[in-house]
């Protein structure tokens, strides 16, 4: 599991300087164009660091996958008791990672689930998940738009003057298979860029050797 926690960790950081930027853009005034366009430039920059991190992530598990393999050789030659490194490549292990780093959206929301059935007016946790996945939610706050009257604070981006309905904060959770997927694909094009380099050097190495 701490594999998971520290490889999960800038993504989770990051949400909070994605939130931040799209809760500045949806502080722009009347032009809904502009707001959309810095909105998907906000959501391209977030996929683009996480994706990059976890592709190195998937490049380094495959190259201790390869160290380990070599030392399970000498292993099965030698019987000799050589500890393997961690953190082997998994096709799977980059969407559990995305996973973890969506973890505190599925806990808001399930908790925000359970104060509505009980309040409908309790929607306090909903908030914070739409605040906190922003990047996306803020897709579906467009209609923000701040006025004299209306106190410039990050509970306004999420639900300004108008109490929104509980069920609203639900489209947060599309910010779900948008990191899982970011991240999982990443991570396993990751993986394969140093197998084919591995594949390319073995055929090379055969062709020198005359095989």
């Amino acid at each position: 599991m701490k594999y998971y926690l520290s490889h999960s960790l800038l993504g989770i950081l990051y949400l909070f300087f994605s939130a931040i930027t799209a809760f500045a853009i949806l502080m722009i005034q009347d032009l809904i164009w502009l707001k959309v366009i810095l909105l998907v430039l906000n959501l391209a920059l977030y996929i683009f660091i996480v994706s990059t991190v976890a592709k190195k992530d998937g490049e380094d598990a495959l190259k201790v996958r390869i160290a380990n393999d070599l030392e399970r050789r000498v292993i099965i030659q030698t019987g000799a008791d050589i500890p393997l490194k961690k953190g082997e490549f998994k096709w799977w292990k980059g969407f559990v990672i995305g996973g973890v780093v969506c973890a505190p959206l599925i806990i808001l929301m399930l908790i925000h689930t359970v104060l509505i059935i009980i309040d409908p007016t309790k929607t306090g946790a909903g908030a914070i998940a739409g605040f906190l996945y922003m990047m996306v939610f803020a897709f579906f706050r467009l209609d923000v738009v701040m006025s004299e009257n209306v106190s410039t604070t990050v509970g306004s981006a999420v639900q300004t003057n108008m109490p929104l309905e509980a069920g609203f904060f639900y489209w947060s959770l599309i910010a779900i298979p948008v990191i899982v997927l970011t991240i999982g694909i990443a991570y396993y094009l990751g993986g394969k860029k140093i197998e084919l380099q591995q594949q390319k050097i073995k055929e090379k190495q055969r062709l020198l050797s005359g095989e």
